[in-house]
């Protein structure tokens, strides 16, 4: 469906978020402010196939991206993957919202990385079909190179760049910073790292008690 001929126009920002950072917060607010959408809708992956399945609960990181988000009234955190079918693709996620709200044009925002890779998501050509793609350029990933690239494999594939200062954050990369005792200040919000070191000492506890 146009854009034009939708009565709203929505961002879909999917993701693990385990944990997540300021550099959501600023590829959301920055692709909200640029696309001119109503909203922003943060999507945690319920069990992610491309990545390791040992995130924390699905529960926690819903509740983690909801007291990133809390303060901005156009940022909605969703948790319909949990009512899919496993496993969950991108693709599925994309057809029901789509299917639930027919008059909203959706985008989905990603990083350039992600960009460069699109070709490998299941059922991606049926993907770029569906939707368009707002992208986040990334150190390494050029935004016209990495389109192009992208567009011989897919030739449907419609997306735009984000201006935006690039940001390599990431939450494998904070996690790692986390393992080493090294700070996440500045990078986590405050009362996101509470939530999430509850969280990680909880872990360390039941891996404590499966030792014993």
């Amino acid at each position: 469906m146009l854009q034009k001929d939708c009565q709203s126009h929505v961002i879909l920002f999917g993701g693990t978020f385990d944990p997540p950072h300021v550099g959501h917060l600023s590829m959301a607010t920055l692709a909200l402010e640029q696309s001119g959408a109503d909203e922003v809708w943060f999507v945690p992956a319920w069990v992610p196939p491309h990545k390791d399945s040992t995130a924390v609960d699905y529960d926690v990181r819903v509740n983690m991206v909801k007291t990133l988000v809390a303060d901005n009234e156009n940022f909605v955190v969703s948790s319909v993957e949990r009512d899919l079918p496993e496993p969950s693709y991108t693709v599925d996620t994309v057809q029901t919202f789509q299917h639930k709200k027919p008059n909203t044009y959706f985008e989905f925002l990603i990083g350039s990385d992600s960009l460069a890779a699109l070709s490998t998501w299941e059922r991606a050509a049926q993907l770029t079909q569906a939707i368009d793609f707002l992208v986040a350029v990334r150190q390494g990933f050029p935004f016209h190179e990495t389109y192009a690239a992208a567009r011989r494999e897919l030739p449907h594939l419609r997306a735009r760049a984000l201006e935006m200062p690039i940001l390599d954050v990431s939450s494998t990369w904070l996690r790692d910073r986390t393992e080493q005792g090294l700070s996440l200040c500045g990078l986590v919000p405050e009362r996101v790292l509470e939530v999430w070191r509850r969280t990680q000492l909880s872990r360390k506890g039941e891996t404590a008690g499966d030792d014993t």
